[in-house]
């Protein structure tokens, strides 16, 4: 999305933290003749990791090992000049072939991470630190004060931009990308404090390295999102062949998937729950795969004994996903998403509150799309029609709340009026 095409608030922000970090450059410039050759050396190496970054889930930003060099450069030059080479960043490749679309997002990286180091910088300093003397250990002190204010100001700068612009809670941004990363910052800081020695003492040469440790600490940030990557693919390739033996749900679980997850964050239902929710969602009609083909893709109504096969499907569901560790402790959704508030459903007839939120919103969401897809029998509803078949059994077949949060999600993507 373009810098025009965001919302005001994100406008506003966006441009409040490129501002200030230009004025904190601006107020804080470094006698450059003082730093040498071996400042740009830094600088260098900082871009590089910069390059090397890992991106987070959806798109939404990137992880890099990037923190290690700045710190490096908050122990040996200083909050002022680690701050201008940290701006540096904006230099990255990869993010300069999208200069045009993406302006915005590459100085707003780069002020936010200037920022940051800059204010950790001063942080080392007032601790105790002072730049180009380090001395183990009365400088652990003041290194763990700026790890922390770097960890919290960079958090919260990505963070409040995610949150504004996924409209997702605060906490629940930091919980799905960003509760991970800190003890792995953490762990490589020390990385920071090495090449910091290791360049007092050797020089550069000793400080490249140190590359090889860089990269196993990058290779942890891969191993993380590619497993959570394979894992979702792994689900949708399961949800694939399911639709694939009924001819009449294309498309349907993945579209479920999506409604569920608009619903959740319409509630602001916690991220931790809507990764599972959209995976559950997902695999909520898994239980149809030992159900007949002859049945499931049958050119008329169901009789009253193939209906029953089908509603078996649900408890079938449940007991294939409670066998899965990472979701299996809300096979509940899948089991309970066609029982009804009124206690009418199945399989259990249970009703209110003893239905979960997530079996409610997976219910909306499967009834809305099941509604507005062509059977052999019938033709489809518009989703103006299909909308008002769900507010019309509000509380007695759907939840009313979670109808209501799904109305709110179409009509500000202008799918009903």
């Amino acid at each position: 999305m373009s810098f025009k095409q965001e919302p005001l608030i994100i406008k506003i922000y966006v441009l409040a933290v490129i501002g200030t970090g230009l004025l904190f450059l601006l107020f804080n410039i470094p006698v450059w003749s003082h730093l040498g050759i071996s400042f740009l050396y830094f600088v260098f190496l900082h871009i590089c990791m910069e390059n090397l970054s890992v991106p987070l889930p959806g798109g939404q930003g990137f992880v890099s090992v990037s923190f290690v060099t700045s710190l490096a450069m908050i122990i040996l030059f200083g909050p002022v000049a680690a701050a201008w080479g940290s701006f540096a960043i904006f230099l990255d490749i990869r993010a300069l072939k999208q200069f045009k679309e993406k302006y915005h997002r590459i100085f707003f990286n780069a002020a936010q991470v200037a920022l940051s180091t800059g204010i950790a910088g001063y942080i080392y300093q007032y601790a105790g630190g002072i730049p180009g003397q380090f001395s183990m250990p009365s400088d652990i002190g003041p290194v763990l004060a700026s790890v922390v204010t770097y960890l919290i100001l960079n958090s919260v700068f990505v963070i409040t931009v995610i949150s504004l612009s996924q409209k997702m809670s605060f906490f629940g941004v930091w919980l799905t990308n960003f509760r991970w990363s800190v003890p792995n910052y953490i762990a490589i800081s020390p990385l920071g404090i090495l090449i910091a020695a290791v360049y007092v003492n050797i020089g550069i040469s000793g400080v490249l390295l140190l590359i090889i440790p860089l990269m196993l600490a990058r290779h942890t940030f891969i191993l993380y999102m590619d497993m959570r990557n394979q894992y979702l693919s792994t689900i949708k390739a399961l949800t694939k062949a399911i639709d694939a033996k009924d001819h009449y749900t294309h498309g349907h679980s993945e579209r479920v998937a999506e409604y569920a997850v608009l619903i959740g964050k319409e509630l602001k239902l916690q991220e931790d729950f809507l990764e599972k929710l959209e995976y559950i969602a997902l695999m909520h009609d898994i239980g149809k795969i030992g159900i007949p083909e002859s049945i499931l893709n049958k050119p008329s109504r169901l009789s009253d004994d193939e209906f029953s096969v089908v509603r078996e499907h649900s408890a079938v569901g449940a007991e294939i996903i409670s066998n899965i560790k990472f979701i299996g402790d809300h096979a509940d959704i899948v089991r309970h998403h066609h029982e009804r508030v009124d206690g009418r459903g199945y399989p259990d007839g249970l009703s209110g509150e003893k239905v979960s939120m997530g079996a409610k919103i997976v219910g909306v969401a499967d009834a809305f799309d099941a509604m507005t897809t062509e059977r052999v029998y019938r033709s489809p509803m518009t989703k103006q029609q299909a909308m008002v078949e769900l507010q019309s059994c509000c509380n007695s077949q759907f939840c009313g709340e979670v109808v209501s949060a799904f109305e709110k999600v179409l009509r500000r993507r202008g799918e009903i009026e």
